[in-house]
């Protein structure tokens, strides 16, 4: 008798590995890394794993207070990801897709004053930061409101610059690699907007409102469902650029989103268009339950005094949407029943739990879920609770 084997995806963060892993779970070596690779396979169940690209590899800008080193600036490393990883993951039987992200780029230090009182979390967000070179050269390609003030770090979808950007980034990535498939994941750690629907007025968007449907949206009353509509059909764009490049290349391409039909906290009520993702072919996967609001890796909760409201949608109380598991059947299982692509359920934020993993994953149309490797190989720093470095 055969039993089916779990196809699951064990997501790694690199970064958090090496700055409070322990041991092989610190992925310092390349070694390690195959060793835990076996580990991830058969104890773990997966079949792919999503690297999350290491934020040294962006140009951009470390700032520490006095006294303070930025996680990502303290473990030496000597190789390269893009180098060892396809390879050790294939030698492992795995499937291995490059994660990367388009609403995180990062923010500058702000004073003592400001920290002391709004900080993305008192461990490793309140004395240091870390700003891309490309959002800190153009704050004009950044989401902002009505009276231009900007959510620092969230480049906007409707420039067709900041789109272009992107592409060339992960493009560039790709072609250096041999990574089987792209991941794009839409979580931001930014400062969440004070309002749904707070942001969202940039030039290209105001304009593409006026052709479309008439009046001023930074000064008139407008048609909200129309203008979010609008903001999410530029993610699209973006998707059918990252798709058509990834084809080009012979790579597979997924993605990685909050559950429901709008972006959400920390970013706003901006649509997210997954079923025309699905019957236009543009995703092999797609990843729902996505969670901004909490470090995937040692659970800290970002930017807890600043949270928002407004949301058509919120998963972090569940106001707007039906419980996880009535989504899938009701709103993703019909979707996808004659689509190519895969639905795999985000755990990252959940403690192990067998019996509702062995429910989600039952559910039809989901394909397996997603658990973070820090968490399973590291227990102990994770029970410790210690991420001094």
């Amino acid at each position: 008798m055969t039993t089916t084997r779990p196809a699951h995806i064990a997501s790694v963060s690199w970064g958090d590995h090496l700055a409070f892993g322990e041991g092989d779970g610190q992925l310092a070596t390349p070694d390690a890394v195959t060793r835990r690779m076996a580990c991830w396979r058969d104890d773990l169940g997966a079949t792919d794993l999503h690297w999350r690209v290491f934020r040294r590899r962006i140009p951009g800008r470390f700032e520490t207070a006095p006294g303070h080193v930025h996680p990502s600036q303290a473990p030496g490393i000597s190789w390269s990801e893009l180098d060892f990883v396809p390879a050790l993951a294939r030698q492992a039987g795995l499937t291995s897709w490059l994660y990367v992200s388009v609403f995180d780029e990062g923010w500058p230090l702000a004073p003592p004053e400001i920290r002391a009182v709004s900080h993305h979390n008192a461990m490793h967000g309140r004395d240091v930061a870390w700003q891309s070179a490309f959002s800190a050269t153009h704050p004009e390609w950044m989401e902002h409101d009505r009276e231009g003030r900007q959510q620092v770090g969230v480049m906007a979808m409707a420039w067709p610059e900041v789109r272009q950007h992107f592409i060339e980034r992960f493009t560039g990535w790709m072609r250096e690699s041999d990574f089987d498939g792209l991941f794009l994941c839409l979580r931001s750690q930014a400062k969440p907007a004070p309002h749904a629907d707070a942001m969202g007025f940039t030039a290209p968007v105001r304009e593409a409102y006026a052709r479309r449907y008439g009046g001023d949206i930074l000064r008139d009353d407008f048609d909200r469902q129309a203008w979010r509509d609008l903001r999410g059909s530029y993610l699209t764009m973006l998707l059918r650029d990252l798709r058509a490049e990834m084809t080009a290349l012979g790579r597979r391409f997924a993605v990685g989103a909050p559950r429901g039909d709008v972006l959400g906290p920390p970013m706003g009520n901006l649509s997210l268009d997954w079923r025309t993702w699905v019957a236009e072919g543009l995703l092999d996967d797609l990843v729902i339950n996505q969670h901004s609001s909490r470090c995937p890796s040692m659970w800290h909760d970002l930017w807890p005094m600043h949270r928002g409201d407004g949301y058509l949608q919120n998963y972090l109380t569940g106001e707007g949407m039906p419980p996880l598991d009535a989504q899938i059947r009701d709103s993703y299982a019909p979707v996808l029943a004659d689509a190519s692509t895969r639905l795999y359920v985000a755990r990252q934020w959940d403690e192990r739990d067998a019996d509702t993993e062995a429910t989600l994953a039952a559910l039809p149309g989901v394909s397996g879920l997603v658990f973070s490797t820090f968490r399973f190989d590291n227990p102990e720093a994770v029970r410790r609770n210690d991420w001094s470095l």
